[in-house]
């Protein structure tokens, strides 16, 4: 009996070893060891909801049952909820940044305790961003609103 252990034992610890060299990741090529595998360099890009020129961070989740969507003939509107945690200032920045790319001018820019408020204007488009930051988590409300001919017409 004692034989079979002295020998099952030296065999188990190698196995063991060789279980433990085959979970590691090898470097990157680019060496600097970081040894991140393919599913941990893909990221989920931002994107664009329900406006193709305000862009939304993947880190901030939509919210379909708080949310409202209006589009006719004269306009579309849209009252877009999400909700996340995220650092405040970091969301805020990235409406400031992004909204900028795509050529939104900044209105104002205002902040009371736990509320942020960004307005953005177009040519014929408005966008109001607020942010309301919580313990927790931060719900963030996308106002957005579009004239389709250009100007409201008084009738």
């Amino acid at each position: 009996m004692r034989t079979i252990i002295k020998t099952l034992l030296p065999l188990l610890l190698v196995g063991l070893l060789a279980a433990c060299n085959a979970t590691r990741t090898s470097p990157t090529p680019s060496g600097d060891g970081a040894g991140q595998t393919a599913e941990t360099q893909y990221q989920e890009p931002d994107y664009y909801l329900d406006f193709d020129d305000i862009m939304i961070p993947k880190e901030i989740s939509y919210i379909n049952d708080e949310s409202y969507k209006l589009d006719n003939t004269k306009f579309r509107a849209a009252i877009m909820k999400f909700k996340g945690r995220v650092e405040i200032l970091e969301l805020v920045q990235y409406f400031l940044n992004n909204m900028a790319k795509d050529n939104w001018k900044l209105v104002s820019n205002n902040k009371a305790a736990t509320v942020h408020v960004l307005n953005f204007e177009k040519f014929n488009k408005s966008c109001v961003i607020q942010i309301n930051d919580s313990f927790a988590t931060s719900t963030t409300t996308i106002f957005a609103v579009e004239v389709k001919d250009g100007e409201l017409k008084g009738k």
